[in-house]
């Protein structure tokens, strides 16, 4: 990034992207009254946009979301890519749920229904500047594009290792997340391998919990000195378990997540890349900033789902938006926990075979029902795979472990796809479910 991509006029420099010529015209007479905005360009669509904002490097694009040429999601997602200090306010006419969810997924930053309140516009572009203004530096001193994330190129502050981020998500909450999370890192720890668990449930997270961990600093003591970060205040940081696993811990007050700043976290995970083999995050049930910010970075995403109508739809959700983002398929795994083979053949839950076929993708993990065990880990504080492991569940996380990394060790980083043949369909809403098209 070119020195001169700050502020240097002490002026937030804005370029307006939208297709309408009156459009612009009137969101430049808004913006002239403000003597600390200053619009340096226009443009009518979304390839004039980004060539513009290539040129101008501002820090504040506002982008239509409907253009020809080139519509604003994608203009978006290519700017975030080009000049990720620049932050976009994706505007609309339309300010439907799905618009706002597309918009956020691209990576704008703040949504405004047009035409805009003269007062709503001014205090959407001086927050979304001062959140951008507050990770430049980072950005613009020598932190790698997305383009350069793969994880052979990252070497960050580390000693050269090359890192594998592994992030953890579902979109309902009680279907084991954190369980899986815990578990896998700890597993992942063989043969002298680096783990870092990071608690990316910033709110209520409960991985502290779950490993018996009272830490004296958090996630926080991090971003805030993520400009000038070391591994000597990392290790400090970081909180240790007694089977060595490292872990990174949420703020330990619910009203402190909103200190989280999605855009350092990411910064900051970059960061530590070299330092361990594996990182892996466990996310909130949130798709929120955080979330895009992980799964843009992560080399795999594991879905965590329950064998339950509303857990499959969910989770049939998040994959149509991982599709409309371009990951690859074989990026995004799905693992199936909680199975319970006595209710499948009771009809009581839905089959294994009948759920890949509807997510068109061969389960990475099945882990069985047994929560007596996993009660017993984590009132102890320990992990299910540390006893037993012979035994189920630890049996089928240690092989969930084991296939994760098999699939990210491998030349390709690619896994065989299998889409199972669907079971036959029941005139119940289950059955309704499994055979309708996917969305």
């Amino acid at each position: 990034m070119p020195p001169d991509a700050g502020r240097g006029s002490g002026k937030i420099k804005i370029i307006i992207v939208d297709d309408i010529p009156e459009a612009r015209e009137n969101l430049k007479k808004l913006l002239a009254f403000e003597p600390d905005i200053e619009v340096v360009g226009t443009a009518s669509t979304g390839r004039e946009g980004l060539a513009l904002a290539k040129e101008l490097l501002p820090n504040i694009v506002l982008m239509d979301i409907n253009m020809p040429d080139m519509d604003g999601i994608t203009a978006t997602r290519e700017l975030r890519r080009l000049i990720p200090t620049a932050g976009v306010v994706m505007m609309s006419v339309q300010g439907e749920a799905e618009y706002i969810r597309r918009a956020m997924a691209a990576g704008a930053k703040d949504f405004l229904t047009k035409p805009p309140p003269a007062e709503e516009l001014y205090a959407t572009i001086r927050s979304v500047a001062e959140m951008m203004e507050e990770v430049r530096p980072v950005m613009s001193s020598g932190m790698m594009s997305m383009t350069d994330l793969s994880p052979a190129k990252n070497k960050g502050l580390g000693s050269g290792r090359t890192t594998h981020l592994i992030a953890v998500y579902s979109p309902q909450g009680g279907v084991g997340k954190t369980t899986i999370a815990a578990n896998v890192a700890t597993e992942l720890m063989k043969d002298g391998t680096k783990v870092l668990l990071i608690d990316g449930n910033v709110q209520f997270g409960d991985v502290g919990i779950f490993l018996n961990l009272k830490p004296q600093s958090t996630i926080l003591d991090l971003l805030n000195e993520v400009q000038d970060l070391d591994m000597d205040l990392v290790d400090s940081v970081l909180t240790t378990h007694d089977s060595g696993l490292r872990v990174l811990l949420p703020p330990q007050r619910p009203e402190e997540a909103e200190l989280v700043d999605p855009t350092k976290v990411k910064v900051l995970v970059e960061k530590l890349y070299g330092a361990f083999d594996f990182i892996v995050i466990d996310l909130s049930t949130k798709l929120d900033g955080m979330a895009l910010e992980i799964f843009d970075i992560a080399e795999r995403i594991i879905l965590v789902m329950n064998p339950t109508l509303p857990s499959a739809i969910h989770t049939l959700t998040v994959l149509s938006l991982m599709e409309e983002l371009g990951y690859p398929e074989n990026k995004v795994q799905i693992v199936l926990n909680k199975v319970t083979p006595e209710l499948e053949r009771a009809k009581v839950a839905l089959a294994v075979g009948a759920i890949e076929a509807k997510m068109k993708r061969k389960a990475l993990g099945v882990i069985p029902m047994d929560e007596r065990k996993v009660l017993f880990a984590v009132n102890r504080g320990t992990s299910i795979v540390a006893k037993e492991r012979a035994a189920s569940p630890a049996k089928e996380l240690i092989a969930l472990a084991d296939a994760l990394r098999a699939s990210v060790s491998t030349e390709s980083g690619e896994m065989e796809s299998v889409t199972p043949e669907p079971s036959k369909p029941s005139g119940s809403l289950i059955g309704r479910f499994l055979n309708n098209s996917k969305k």
